[in-house]
């Protein structure tokens, strides 16, 4: 489905870790202190996501396991975003798919996370029918147990709608002064006015009452070895309240790349099949019009080039999609 132009990219090796040996003395002291025991050994640090922040699993002396996160002063979005994933998994009701939270610390500017250790491997490479219902399980328990949403008052669903950012870019592709390139797809130019009318219209159609997650794609998940089993949901650190189905949806131009049939999934899944056509479009075209933002930019401070890369591919995967499902043809 994708163009020839979108990029390929490896999320089993998208960012760049330091060893666990290579983070300051502090940190791994807090780490031993919230773990309940000294680190007596760790594993390579993962290589999804998108940062150069530590995330890895460390051996407890006691012979237990947890997984660590630590962000470095240098990289305050880092930083931020695990202190704000901790108070969200504090607050998280029980049922919802996502690890236990350990403890948290705050050292010397350092961010540090410590979570249960969740068996499983990523999704995706490439999509089997099994892990599309693990993470559609996944879904519907989240919609389930978290409606209303947990988290306070965060309405996700219409910061996206209103997203300044994203109207800008929405805007220029109404206007014309877009400005692509050939890693875009080819077809955009004359559709362009139409993905525009979609996110400009698109305020208030995902509104809901329901627990998103707000990133959900297949280095966020972790599916059970063997089986369906149900997914569980890492990196909850941009959350708040939407449809049931913005975060099944999201999914789903991945998984159509891939030759999963999707349309099949709309019409059975509970999340989406009496759900309406036009707002699950505008939702689709705003999160298009996101990720051609600042495509091209370096990436932030303390992030990969692969950001870049994903945001560039996702953007062909949803426009692709919604080219599909708008039958917008040549």
């Amino acid at each position: 489905m994708t163009s020839l132009s979108a990029p390929a990219v490896d999320y089993l090796d998208t960012s760049r870790r330091p060893a666990w040996s290579e983070l300051p003395g502090p940190v791994r002291d807090a780490v031993s202190r919230l773990a309940g025991g000294s680190v007596a050994g760790s594993s390579a640090p993962v290589g999804s996501g998108f940062t150069g922040a530590y995330a890895g699993t460390v051996t407890v002396a006691s012979g237990g396991h947890v997984f660590v996160k630590a962000g470095a002063p240098e990289q305050p979005h880092v930083v931020a975003a695990l202190a704000q994933e901790a108070e969200v998994l504090a607050v998280l009701p029980r049922g919802i798919p996502a690890p236990r939270l350990v403890g948290f610390a705050s050292v010397d500017g350092w961010s540090v996370l410590v979570l249960e250790v969740v068996a499983g491997r990523m999704p995706g490479q490439p999509w089997t029918p099994d892990e599309v219902e693990a993470v559609h399980r996944a879904c519907l328990v989240m919609a389930e147990v978290g409606t209303p949403c947990p988290v306070g008052d965060a309405e996700l669903g219409r910061a996206l709608s209103t997203d300044p950012e994203i109207l800008t870019v929405a805007q220029s592709l109404a206007d014309g002064s877009f400005v692509g390139g050939p890693e875009l797809p080819v077809w955009l130019p004359r559709y362009q006015g139409r993905v525009a009318e979609l996110v400009l219209g698109a305020e208030g159609r995902f509104d809901g009452r329901t627990l998103c997650h707000g990133d959900l794609r297949p280095d966020n998940l972790l599916v059970p070895a063997a089986g369906p089993g149900v997914a569980t949901v890492v990196d909850w650190n941009w959350v708040g309240a939407a449809a049931a189905w913005v975060d099944w949806v999201g999914l789903l131009p991945l998984m159509a790349a891939q030759g999963i049939d999707t349309e099949a999934l709309l019409m059975s899944s509970p999340l989406t099949r009496d759900a309406d056509p036009e707002s699950m479009d505008a939702y689709l075209a705003t999160i298009a019009a996101y990720m051609l933002g600042g495509y091209r930019d370096a990436p932030p401070p303390g992030c990969t080039p692969a950001l870049r890369q994903h945001q560039l591919l996702m953007a062909h995967l949803f426009l692709e999609f919604l080219r599909e499902r708008r039958d917008w043809r040549d």
